[in-house]
């Protein structure tokens, strides 16, 4: 089985888990960029692994949570990847990837913009579905949790703890194991868009 994993919650990170275990592995982290840099990685990743594309097996993408665009263009690159290749897509919670590196108890959390955090809690499998919410709301709900992922130190008046990557290589390796809690391929905003069609015609008069 080689996986081929994709995660645009965060940046980009893009990974192929080979039938012998190694794990080879590209990110980017320019927001904004996805799309561009996502296909590209894909074919970087199968290079370094000494694959053909005709050689995956199976698709997994983190379905966040995360920013609207980022999400939609992981989501759409893993769903024509797998159609294509007419191979089976899995989707797992992108946080999902980062509480598995840590395997301890934890709360995850990442950047959700606009002073607020994405976040789910950990006591081996995910606890409930991924929340947003404010730091300070998160510190008092878990006053005595370790806290872990790429937000975690964006807020140390409210949170201070562990900084941990999201790594695509991570969400391979988590449902190679037959552990991971499988969701619909499909994103997880938590939030709507910023940008909204208007309810009301401007007059151009």
């Amino acid at each position: 089985m080689n996986v081929l994993a994709i995660d645009t919650s965060v940046g980009v990170s893009v990974a192929i888990l080979r039938s012998d275990g190694e794990v080879i592995q590209s990110k980017a982290v320019d927001h904004g960029m996805q799309g561009e840099l996502t296909a590209e990685l894909i074919s970087q990743v199968a290079v370094d692994a000494g694959l053909g594309i005709p050689e995956i097996t199976n698709v997994v993408v983190g379905v966040g949570p995360g920013p609207f665009t980022g999400l939609r263009v992981g989501l759409v690159t893993a769903g024509v990847f797998a159609h294509a290749r007419d191979i089976p897509i899995h989707g797992i919670c992108s946080l999902d990837a980062i509480a598995f590196d840590f395997a301890k108890p934890c709360v995850v959390v990442t950047d959700a913009r606009r002073k607020e955090l994405y976040w789910a809690h950990y006591d081996g499998l995910r606890i409930g579905d991924p929340q947003v919410s404010k730091p300070e709301v998160i510190a008092a709900q878990f006053p005595d949790s370790l806290f872990v992922g790429p937000g975690a130190q964006l807020y140390p008046e409210s949170i201070a703890g562990e900084v941990m990557e999201l790594r695509a290589g991570s969400l391979a390796k988590l449902f190679a194991s037959g552990s991971a809690q499988l969701v619909d391929v499909s994103p997880m905003y938590l939030r709507k868009p910023d940008a909204v069609e208007p309810t009301i015609r401007k007059s151009v008069l």
